[in-house]
């Protein structure tokens, strides 16, 4: 299989020469577009195929489906991955609280706004890169 392999330039030749849903799929996922990704039908589904769609999935923010897709597969790394990133999105909830309010607050504390702010910019950022 040449996704497994990682070079995506000759996936993409060899899609455009022999096109098929499993192709689609793998091409979708290096490219990531996950949106695409979810709308390949046809696609056989391998445990690697299962990890990729709930990886797309948690990119959609969707855990729910992400779940799902990892219940077909025993992977201890993606079951932490899930986790992890459940566990960020409550930091980043939390800390968005806290910045609401301490925006109600009179007198502000500015230098606290801030420290917050950062503080939720990190937590995306992190998120984002998981």
């Amino acid at each position: 299989m040449i996704s497994q392999k990682g070079d995506v330039n000759a996936l993409k030749e060899f899609q455009q020469t022999f096109p098929s849903p499993n192709g689609a799929f793998d091409l979708a996922y290096h490219e990531q577009r996950w949106e695409d990704m979810m709308s390949q039908s046809g696609v056989e589904m391998t445990d690697k195929r299962y990890e990729m769609k709930a990886y797309g999935y948690l990119k959609l923010d969707k855990v729910k489906e992400a779940k799902e897709e990892a219940a077909h597969i025993q992977n201890q790394g993606l079951t932490q991955k899930i986790e992890t990133y459940e566990k960020m999105k409550k930091e980043i909830e939390a800390t968005k609280k806290q910045v609401e309010e301490e925006q109600k607050k009179d007198p502000k504390d500015e230098k606290k706004i801030q420290s917050l702010t950062d503080q939720q910019k990190k937590q995306e950022e992190a998120l984002k890169n998981l």
